[in-house]
C-alpha cells in the first residue's frame, strides 16, 4: 500500500465507504464490519451463491457477477442479490424411461422463450440463450455440453421476462442425458468395493496414522 492511493471509495450495500483496494465484494464487506452470512459459499467462484449487481464510475449498464470474484474498483456501486425464487420442477429420474421426453412437461415455459437473450448475463460467460434454443430444438447434447462451466447462480433466470430457470433446465437435460447413457464401469466397480467395504482396512490404516506418516504415505503417490 501507498498511502491513500491504496484506499478507495465505493458504495457497497446503499452506502459509500472507504475500503482498501485491491479487495472482492465479499472481503471489502467483511473489512467494513458487515456481518455476510447469506449469499456466502465456497468463495473460489464454483457455488454461485454471492450473485452482486455493479454499476462501474461513468458507465450506465448495470453489470452482474459473483461477489467472490469481483475486485471492487473506484466509485463503483454494488449491491448483494438474494438467492432468486424459480420454478424448479420435482421429478424422479428412475421413473420415466424416456426422461428427456418429460422437458416439456416439466418446464413447459421454456417453450415460451422469444429469444431475447436477456439471460446472457452468465459470471462464466455461458450463452445462456443459445442453450435454451438447443433444447428448445432437441439438441440436448449441445445444451449439456456448453452448460459445464454452471455453478447455479440462478443470474439468467432473474431477468428471463418469461420465468424460465434456464439454469434449473439445463440441470434435468445434463441428469437426464447421463440417465440414458450406460453406467461407467470403473464407477461401478469403485462403488461395489466402497459397498462392500473393501477399503475398510486401509482406511483404518490411513486414520491412524500420524502426521510424518501421512506426509510419507502421500509422498508414495507423488503428492506433496
Amino acid at each position: 500500500m501507498k498511502g491513500d492511493d491504496a484506499i478507495i471509495t465505493v458504495e457497497l450495500e446503499g452506502r459509500k465507504i472507504k475500503v482498501p483496494a485491491g479487495l472482492t465484494v465479499i472481503e471489502a464487506l467483511w473489512d467494513t464490519g458487515h456481518d455476510v452470512k447469506r449469499g456466502i459459499g465456497c468463495l473460489s467462484g464454483l457455488c454461485g451463491a454471492c450473485t452482486v449487481a455493479y454499476l462501474e464510475k461513468g458507465n450506465k449498464k448495470v453489470r452482474f457477477g459473483l461477489g467472490c470474484q469481483k475486485v471492487i474498483e473506484e466509485g463503483m456501486n454494488v449491491i448483494m442479490i438474494p438467492c432468486f425464487p424459480c420454478h424448479a420442477a420435482r421429478y424422479s429420474l428412475k421413473a420415466p424411461e424416456n426422461p428427456l421426453e418429460k422437458l416439456k412437461e416439466l418446464y413447459d415455459e421454456l417453450y415460451t422463450c422469444n429469444d431475447c437473450r436477456s439471460c446472457n448475463i452468465c459470471p462464466e460467460w455461458i450463452n445462456v440463450a443459445g442453450v435454451m434454443r438447443s433444447a428448445m430444438d432437441g439438441d440436448y447434447e449441445s445444451a449439456a455440453a456448453h452448460v459445464t462451466d454452471c455453478v447455479m447462480c440462478g443470474l439468467c433466470a432473474s431477468r428471463c421476462p418469461r420465468n424460465i430457470a434456464p439454469h434449473y433446465v439445463a440441470l434435468y437435460i445434463q441428469r437426464a442425458l447421463a440417465r440414458e447413457r450406460p453406467f461407467p464401469p470403473n464407477l461401478r466397480n469403485r462403488l461395489e468395493g466402497i459397498e462392500s467395504f473393501t477399503f475398510d482396512d486401509e482406511w483404518k490404516r490411513i486414520v491412524a496414522m500420524d502426521d510424518d506418516a501421512l506426509r510419507e504415505f502421500c509422498a508414495s503417490f507423488g503428492g506433496a
